[in-house]
């Protein structure tokens, strides 16, 4: 028995140090602008010597609103912005996490190809040596979500992935360098500890799965017990949401997004962990992805909603009395979202917005749209970044808060907006989907 057990160590300790990657063997010895260490019992990155908690988001916009609500970073993985950005953060006082892009590991042919990974490899170099200088620079990422493929023998990938890293490290010893994983997945750390052990923390994204971060942290503690950052996170991703007959996301009103950014962070975010480096919400900006708002804290003109208003609470540990408007649903012909509304098309319908609360509504503005929607996209994150055009004409007067409208005349998917402005400069959003069949 005890010889099978051994046998079976042994067979353990082959496994882990069979092709398993090079650790960082950075020889830098100089003090460090940005570093990653344990002290008083937690992990923290230090700059210039001092503990520092992230704060932020991801995108390149707005900086001046995020540093004035307690944020103090931004995370990009749009190389083209990167010079910009670093000089706008500088400006504000932010730092930034500056991602590089790269094939994931099921992309075979890619990393089997010299020309096409000496051209990433030297792509990757020449962003690390033109901004490893700037002094708003926090960390590297190396890839975001990338698969991280399990095999006894060694690949192309982590070759690459590796000599990257290795790059990386010796021509920037002054940042940290993580890469981002999809909550917490158990092979996938397994496989990042096992054939890139130098990686400097792990990025964790999360959305809804943030609830439970603590228990699934506890299931790899064997394999993985480094410092993290929550990469991205958001109450509910559009992929989580409920949806209706034709598989549309029921998208939750600004008021009510806003109360889950509060909830998820004061209950779920995991700031007393030794380990936490800190959060970055999705999305600090304007995005179109499911639907011009589901992500958005500001609207394309630039006006915020009231999630920004909470993540200022939840950055300065404070309760503020909000002054965006606030909204409590919008109705269809007295139906909701859940109601699966299906309509003929060149129909008259009426609009309603109901607040949450009282407050005053006498000088609220309303602009209300109806766009069309791509069904074929939906439950894909990477497509269609591009807001559809309004339907033209079919809102009798855009302007107030119960209007009529007529539903178009091409069958198919669409959504009726409204967005709310108040004269404290603040919008809410709420929107309706909808199916015209002819």
């Amino acid at each position: 028995m005890l010889a099978v057990g051994f046998v079976l160590a042994l067979l353990a300790l082959l496994f882990v140090y069979v092709n398993k990657g090079p650790a960082n063997n950075s020889n830098y010895s100089g003090p460090r602008k940005v570093v990653i260490k344990k002290g008083d019992n937690r992990y923290n990155f230090y700059v210039d010597g001092k503990p520092f908690i992230v704060k932020g988001g991801s995108g390149y916009t707005h900086l001046a609103e995020l540093a004035a609500s307690g944020g103090n970073t931004v995370s990009c993985w749009d190389t083209s912005k990167f010079a910009r950005l670093l000089d706008d953060a500088l400006q504000h006082h932010l730092y930034v996490i500056a991602g590089l892009d790269i094939p994931g590991g099921e992309n075979d042919d890619f990393y089997k190809n010299e020309a096409k990974v000496s051209a990433l490899f030297n792509k990757c170099q020449t962003l690390v040596v033109r901004y490893k200088d700037h002094p708003a620079l926090l960390a590297w990422g190396l890839g975001n979500e990338l698969k991280m493929p399990f095999s006894f023998t060694t690949s192309p990938y982590y070759k690459t992935y590796n000599r990257l890293l290795t790059m990386m490290h010796s021509l920037d010893p002054n940042h940290p360098v993580s890469t981002a994983v999809i909550n917490i997945p158990k092979k996938g750390m397994l496989n990042i500890q096992w054939r890139i052990p130098a990686l400097d923390f792990i990025s964790l994204n999360m959305y809804s799965s943030i609830k439970t971060i603590q228990d699934d942290l506890a299931t790899i503690k064997l394999i993985w017990k480094g410092p993290y950052l929550v990469g991205e996170w958001a109450p509910k991703g559009g992929w989580e949401a409920e949806t209706i007959t034709w598989q549309a996301p029921i998208e939750n009103t600004s008021t009510k997004k806003a109360e889950e950014y509060a909830l998820f962070y004061k209950q779920h975010m995991p700031v007393k962990d030794p380990r936490f480096l800190g959060s970055i919400t999705f999305y600090w900006g304007y995005r179109q992805e499911y639907t011009p708002t589901w992500y958005s804290i500001f609207n394309e003109n630039g006006a915020p909603n009231e999630t920004m208003e909470a993540l200022s609470d939840c950055w300065n540990d404070t309760k503020t009395v909000h002054v965006s408007p606030r909204l409590k649903y919008m109705l269809f012909d007295d139906l909701g979202a859940a109601d699966n509304i299906i309509v003929s098309p060149g129909t008259m319908h009426k609009a309603r917005l109901l607040f949450d609360g009282s407050q005053p509504t006498d000088s609220l503005r309303y602009c209300w749209e109806i766009l069309n929607e791509d069904w074929v996209t939906w439950g894909s994150t990477w497509n269609n970044f591009k807001k559809p055009k309004a339907e033209i004409g079919l809102v009798t007067d855009s302007t107030l808060q119960n209007p009529f409208f007529k539903t178009p005349d091409k069958e198919g998917p669409y959504r009726i907006y409204i967005t709310v402005f108040n004269s404290n400069g603040y919008c809410a959003t709420a929107n309706t989907p909808f199916y015209v069949v002819n």
